[in-house]
């Protein structure tokens, strides 16, 4: 075992108070466990403060664990954002910033680094912008498609064709279940070591067509017509449609939701078991993004940096080595996973990640300083970019200069634009343009992306479906 990782176990014994379970020193690396849910935002969890019951699982694992109350993704978008977790890099130092580049080989990725710290690598995917061809599967020994729309058994060049058929009709697929049944057959394979796992589940995405007994568990006396299929294109979907109809479009993303909390605890019951317990498997779960419905008169994502986009849940779970139930307030961003999880395991990152070591803050709360979260749109036709600190947000777009920004203490809605003169707000931009400069530079020293092989036809069908 590392000294790092002992020293690690130091930390947190040192840090339970006596009301806390025993909290045992690891005697090998733990068993990692990392879901990325796609399009789940934070306030539609019930330990983030949702009414209604939503999620269990995530319920059960921020009780055991440690729960960061404010965590924001890179941007409002699955592929860079993935890309920002995997290198804990912001988007424009890794570069993949649009739906035709994909990752450098010369990135050294979290599977990358748990792999050479000794760790056997799977990764688990529902959605297209995680396939390989994105440059994603880096450092896996295992990375399988989930997506039910695409064959198992394909070969290269028509994977590369099917890919592009599988964007639209990834949107009605259904691949909870079968994300569950790869990594249960992987885990009866896998060998002995320590492994890590990537699990992203995709459901929670659009189109918003969960089981029957879902609908009727979130909105039974729904009497309307309102179907999600066909989110994007579909008319009855619209900044003024009627509250009922909206209340049952937010009814269906919460059964998608439930739906996917429930095989994720599947999951994970099928990987404690493979790890031999609770106290070797260390759980991180969180999103790539958020979802807009028309807080800001869009609907989806991509379109935004508002905090219904950005603000994800982030929740780490790991028995007798985190305390139970606590909640850190300070402001982290999905690009400190990588730097976390590495410590966490005795691996390596590389010295220029962005990202950093959470593992004091999740001993005690207030033990890191907080910095600020760098967000960035770069897909299309969106250009914007924003900086997000404790209490403020500003927003700046290449083509249309400095757009304000908002008091999230008072404003946490951001339907209150502040005036220019704003205490600390032309302070907030210039360290926007600074950080987001420092990034651009090291993109340069890293290397930039590659190009996607993606067939112009599927630039175009992607762009059409508002990627």
């Amino acid at each position: 075992m590392s000294t790092r990782t002992l020293a690690l176990a130091a930390l947190l014994c040192a840090a339970c108070s006596s009301d806390d379970a025993p909290v045992a020193t690891p005697t090998r690396q733990p068993s990692i466990l990392f879901v990325s849910i796609d399009s789940l935002r934070a306030d539609h969890v019930r330990c983030y403060g949702y009414p209604k019951e939503t999620s269990p699982t995530l319920d059960a694992l921020a009780a055991s664990g440690v729960r960061f109350q404010t965590a924001v993704s890179t941007t409002s978008w699955t592929l860079p954002s993935h890309a920002a977790m995997f290198t804990g890099l912001y988007d424009s130092a890794h570069g993949v910033v649009d739906n035709g580049l994909a990752l450098a080989e010369n990135h050294v990725t979290l599977a990358e680094s748990l792999k050479d710290a000794g760790y056997q690598t799977a990764g688990f995917f529902g959605g297209p912008y995680l396939h390989p061809i994105y440059g994603l599967s880096q450092g896996f020994d295992v990375y399988e498609s989930c997506m039910t729309t695409i064959p198992a058994d394909i070969d290269a060049m028509e994977l590369r064709r099917e890919v592009t058929k599988a964007v639209s009709p990834s949107h009605a697929d259904i691949t909870s279940p079968r994300t569950l049944e790869r990594v249960t057959h992987w885990a009866e394979r896998a060998d002995a070591r320590p492994f890590f796992a990537f699990v992203h589940l995709w459901d929670v995405h659009y189109d918003y067509i969960p089981p029957k007994e879902y609908v009727e568990r979130f909105d039974p006396d729904y009497t309307g017509s309102l179907d999600a299929r066909d989110y994007m294109g579909n008319p009855a979907i619209r900044p003024d449609m009627p509250a009922r109809d909206l209340e049952h479009l937010l009814a269906l993303y919460d059964g998608e939701i439930r739906f996917t909390d429930e095989h994720l605890g599947k999951i994970i019951e099928v990987l404690r078991k493979k790890a031999g317990g609770d106290e070797n498997l260390l759980i991180v779960v969180t999103a790539d993004h958020g979802e807009e419905f028309f807080e800001h008169a869009q609907r989806g994502h991509a379109m935004t940096l508002f905090e219904e986009v950005v603000r994800v849940p982030l929740i780490v779970s790991w028995p007798g080595h985190v305390a139970n139930g606590r909640v850190v307030d300070e402001l982290v961003r999905t690009i400190d996973v990588f730097p976390t999880l590495a410590a966490a395991a005795g691996a390596r990152a590389p010295s220029y990640v962005q990202g950093r070591d959470l593992l004091a803050a999740l001993a005690q709360p207030g033990a890191i300083p907080t910095e600020p979260a760098l967000l960035e749109l770069w897909m299309a036709t969106y250009d914007f970019r924003a900086l997000r600190t404790e209490t403020i947000k500003v927003h700046s777009s290449e083509t249309k200069g400095d757009l304000g920004g908002f008091r999230l203490d008072k404003d946490a809605r951001e339907l209150d634009p502040l005036k220019a003169d704003f205490p600390n707000i032309k302070k907030a931009l210039l360290r926007l343009h600074e950080l987001a400069g420092q990034s651009t530079e090291l993109r340069t020293k890293i290397g930039d992306p590659t190009e996607a092989i993606v067939q112009p036809w599927l630039q175009e069908r992607l762009e059409q479906l508002g990627y």
